[in-house]
């Protein structure tokens, strides 16, 4: 069999049979409350290798596909003159595929089919030409006369699954979904279907189905962007549903001051989020986890010693109500160290790790401790366990490269010193999109500008 290579082709099948396709496709789920602008689509399309036109007209089409495939001499029938006539049409429909005339190469397939209307392939290819037009309905009929051919086109049977949900056929599309996205390997046909089923799901409600797919998927591509933009508006819609109800059905509840309050510090707004938790602790003195995050929240709004001290006071007030809670440790570390007491800031981040093995936060701080008590060697083995467990945190490899070079270790400092550069650099033009959507459960560690070479 031979095939037409196209640009940015992915090596897709239909029943075993090796055909080409170049895959741009885009899915938002419906309703979409915030849609991506065309600057941002573009950009998202820049990170894939498309160029800015290819992102832009993959943005208004929804997707593009384009399947080439030459039928192998055994599909074709015997007669000679059939046979080039069909070669023919099929190499002028190739050559519209190639430059994008869907209009001709669906008039080359039909010329195709008027030739010999059993050639099951001719009319998967017809129903790929009319799925690139967006004209699903069209699409479904042509892949349902495919799989009536011949069954073992088995990739058709996802695409019938995707035009049929799009058409809103929705009752014929779900079990074909389902059962296509178990069976179907083609990595970019299944990353379509699996987006396909969550917005069939999405919107019925059916949240357990969706988070089900989701997870599959992100498991399968965990570095895809269309998988983790659609898991960032799934859980971001999960969200809002539960703190819809949360407001319906315990508006005067301690929780929902604490919702408010975090909503209010992920905006910067510290003193009114620090009255919505005082308010929560008036509701509720024993509510687990709201003495400490009101002690963040006074540490983010001002450090100085009166504020210190307020924090000191709710955070050992978490720890009579909760023993375990690793991160009042660490933040009575935090008080402890920027009071210049390293020897007590020691005991809590000892505790705090003590508590929970795999806190980074707490083995930065030990290793930033011990270095300050010019034990360095002590400070590395945190330090290097810090690296391990997060590696693109770019405190510990500063902090670690500061270690080594305390140790005479020049060559090792310098080469971390140029990850935490490099991780820098790349982590800055995120950072405030990062501390709108984050969660900020302790005050972490930082390298000072004061502490730069």
């Amino acid at each position: 069999m031979r095939c037409l290579i196209t640009k940015a082709s992915t090596l897709a099948s239909l029943g075993g049979e090796e055909v080409q396709t170049s895959v741009k496709f885009v899915n938002v789920l419906t309703p979409h409350p915030q849609p991506l602008s065309p600057g941002e689509r573009v950009a998202e399309g820049r990170v894939r290798g498309q160029s800015a036109t290819e992102t832009q007209l993959s943005a208004v089409r929804g997707c593009s596909l384009l399947l080439v495939c030459l039928f192998a001499s055994s599909h074709l029938v015997a007669q000679d003159d059939l046979q080039v006539r069909i070669q023919g049409h099929y190499q002028r429909g190739q050559d519209a595929l190639r430059q994008n005339r869907y209009e001709e190469a669906a008039k080359e397939f039909l010329n195709i089919l008027h030739l010999n209307p059993k050639l099951a392939e001719a009319h998967a290819n017809l129903g790929v030409v009319y799925y690139s037009q967006g004209k699903y309905s069209e699409a479904a009929q042509s892949f349902r006369e495919a799989l009536k051919l011949k069954p073992s086109l088995s990739n058709a049977e996802g695409f019938l699954g995707i035009c049929e949900a799009k058409s809103g056929q929705i009752q014929e599309a779900l079990p074909r979904l389902e059962k296509a996205f178990k069976n179907t390997h083609e990595e970019a046909l299944h990353q379509q279907i699996g987006l396909q089923l969550i917005e069939v799901y999405h919107a019925r409600r059916d949240f357990n189905q969706t988070l089900d797919v989701l997870r599959s998927l992100q498991q399968a591509y965990p570095s895809n962007p269309e998988i983790l933009y659609i898991a960032y508006r799934i859980h971001s819609d999960l969200g809002a549903k539960a703190l819809s109800d949360l407001v319906k059905s315990a508006p005067n509840s301690a929780r929902l001051h604490q919702v408010t309050a975090e909503l209010l510090e992920s905006e910067g707004d510290f003193p009114r989020a620090i009255e919505q938790y005082r308010r929560a602790i008036e509701i509720d003195p024993k509510l687990s986890g709201i003495h400490h995050a009101l002690g963040v929240a006074i540490l983010h709004s001002s450090r100085d010693e009166a504020s210190r001290l307020q924090a000191q006071g709710e955070f050992e007030l978490e720890l009579a109500v909760n023993p375990g809670a690793a991160h009042s440790e660490y933040q009575l570390g935090e008080i402890y160290w920027l009071g210049s007491r390293p020897e007590e800031a020691l005991k809590h981040f000892t505790r705090a790790l003590e508590l929970q093995s795999s806190f980074v936060d707490a083995q930065i701080a030990l290793g930033k401790v011990w270095i300050s008590q010019g034990q360095p060697a002590k400070a590395l083995t945190f330090l290097q366990q810090a690296v391990r467990i997060d590696p693109e945190n770019e405190v510990a490899h500063y902090r670690l490269a500061e270690a080594y070079r305390k140790l005479g270790r020049n060559q090792e400092g310098a080469a971390e010193m140029a990850l935490f550069k490099k991780l820098r650099e790349a982590s800055s033009s995120i950072a405030s999109i990062y501390r709108q959507v984050q969660q900020t459960p302790i005050t972490v560690q930082t390298v000072e500008a004061t502490e730069l070479p």
